[in-house]
């Protein structure tokens, strides 16, 4: 769930630098349960999707330079058993090696 949390931290990021409420990089940090090296880790990566961060020492905060859109989406979805048939081809699936070679599953 690591991948989750990631994406929750960076849409938290976002709207906080959005609404240009992040504080001085210690008290962003600190919102964020991280510690200052861990939140420009976050910032850079946010940076590398070509985020145009800044940051104001006059207003104690991080913003966008230019207008900027963060759109964050992912789906999670559990398989059952009868659902991994059909994924795999049903009873019927004949697994092979790589080298050809057929495997039996019975």
């Amino acid at each position: 769930m690591n991948f989750i949390k990631q994406i929750e931290r960076i849409k938290r990021i976002h709207k906080l630098i959005c609404g240009e409420k992040t504080g001085a990089p210690i008290a962003f940090a600190r919102k964020l349960h991280l510690s200052r090296s861990q939140l420009y880790n976050e910032l850079e990566a946010i940076k590398e999707l070509n985020a145009p961060i800044k940051y104001c020492k006059k207003r104690e905060t991080f913003y966008y330079e230019t207008p900027f859109e963060l759109v964050l989406n992912f789906s999670l979805k559990t398989i059952k058993d009868d659902e991994s048939k059909e994924i795999f081809g049903g009873s019927n699936f004949r697994p092979i090696l790589l080298d050809g070679t057929l495997i039996s599953l019975l």
